[in-house]
């Protein structure tokens, strides 16, 4: 009886919410159970895959029953996970969750790379592919395909396969380039962003082994750059056929200070033309391994980073812009609010966000912080580097630890901050950057 009547009171008042025509957006980056986006799971998003039952309609993130497989449909069962979740402030499974997550691996003098990979599952090393690919790599999925981004030195774009991590093939960017990202937008047009020039590479990733036709043009940046020529372009995303670039800006004549402020280049893919540029606010949108993240449902572009590393603790931050009316619309969060330099940072809707920042002394920190409180949650600290953190549906955040002295991935849960990984998971080498997959 104790449990009956609030499952009932739950019913009629998800029924009261239909016939109210209640809308529950659904964020890109919302974790399992959060239909409303806030970074949470509560009773209004209970109500809300009761609301997908009802309507007949599938949302992966809705799909929670049984736990650990789902059944491809959304039901009141469903409803009744994502309740018993709220609760208890607990994160349920859903098929988005990650069966493995991909790590690429840099010894610690970073002469040596490789790949690995981990079951999500078992939190066990699940395969090794040592040497396989140069130190400093970071991986990206893109157009249903597993890439590897061979940065400096390497300056080649590799397929994988995502199941054996063997390399299908491998081309060059052009020498001494150092690319940073990778988007396709067909399986014959991709672009590559070039930290060491001033120009986008356009590529054909149909190109294959013999990476003939690989590299099919180049689009000039270098009016968008700072006086020393290079607009150092770092991390990219797709709205549309509008392909958006963030330029740091860096002044190579004073130790890669930021010159100015940051901007995002825009190009029409359609014409392979650049099209014009966003304006930032925050100077050097940098991350260690991603920071340009696009959430479709909000139809928000985010850019991050430090700012002026080490001397200014509370400048950076994380910036929204509108990519329909190439505008910013200021900052979501602040170096100051953040509490240091931002390094690396991952959203859970629009409501929540988690972040490395380091201090002036680089000891770096893992923070769940709340954007509507503006408080701050501690989950890891470190005096050595954090080069990732990647959160996945299921509400678990993985983060790649480099202390050379133990160094492996460490997975946290979310929703209270414990470490899920009594000691950390060594894949063979350090661990650089991260990637959760699933099939």
């Amino acid at each position: 009886m104790i449990r009956t009547r609030p499952m009932a009171l739950f019913f009629c008042a998800a029924f009261l919410a239909l016939a109210a025509g209640a809308v529950f957006p659904v964020p890109a980056k919302a974790l399992c159970g959060d239909l409303s986006g806030d970074g949470y799971v509560r009773a209004s998003d209970a109500l809300a895959v009761l609301s997908e039952a009802v309507r007949g309609r599938y949302d992966s993130r809705a799909d929670l029953a049984p736990p650990g497989s789902g059944d491809g449909r959304v039901t009141a069962t469903d409803a009744l996970v994502a309740l018993r979740a709220a609760v208890a402030g607990t994160t349920p499974w859903c098929p988005l969750a990650p069966a493995r997550v991909v790590v690429s691996l840099a010894a610690c003098d970073f002469v040596t790379g490789g790949l690995a990979a981990i079951d999500a599952a078992e939190l066990g090393l699940a395969g090794q592919r040592p040497g396989a690919v140069a130190a400093d790599t970071v991986l990206r999925w893109s157009g249903g395909r597993l890439f590897a981004i061979g940065r400096f030195g390497a300056d080649a774009i590799a397929e994988l396969d995502p199941d054996t991590l063997d390399v299908l093939w491998q081309c060059s960017v052009g020498a001494g380039s150092n690319p940073h990202d990778l988007v396709l937008v067909s399986p014959t047009l991709g672009y590559v962003s070039r930290f060491d020039s001033a120009s986008l590479a356009i590529i054909d990733p149909s190109a294959g082994p013999s990476c003939q036709g690989f590299l099919r043009g180049e689009i000039d940046l270098g009016a968008l750059a700072d006086a020393d020529g290079f607009p150092e372009m770092d991390q990219m995303a797709l709205v549309g056929d509008r392909l958006f670039v963030a330029l740091e800006r860096l002044d190579r004549n004073d130790f890669f200070r930021p010159a100015t402020n940051a901007a995002l280049a825009v190009v029409d893919t359609s014409r392979n033309t650049l099209e014009g540029a966003v304006e930032l606010t925050i100077e050097n949108p940098f991350a260690e391994t991603k920071g340009l993240i696009y959430d479709p449902d909000a139809g928000l572009l985010y850019a991050g980073g430090p700012g002026r590393l080490f001397t200014d603790l509370e400048d950076g931050g994380i910036e929204v812009v509108d990519p329909v009316s190439s505008t910013s619309l200021g900052l979501v969060a602040s170096g100051k609010e953040l509490g240091g330099d931002l390094t690396d940072f991952a959203l859970a809707g629009s409501g929540r966000v988690f972040a490395i920042v380091a201090d002036a002394s680089f000891v770096a920190s893992v923070i769940d912080f709340d954007v509507a409180t503006g408080t701050r949650r501690l989950l890891f600290r470190s005096p050595f580097l954090v080069s990732d953190i990647e959160l996945s549906a299921d509400g678990r955040l993985w983060v790649a630890d480099r202390n050379c002295s133990q160094p492996g991935v460490r997975v946290f849960d979310v929703d209270d901050g414990h470490e899920l990984t009594p000691d950390p998971i060594y894949p063979g080498l350090t661990p650089f950057n991260l990637l959760p997959w699933r099939k």
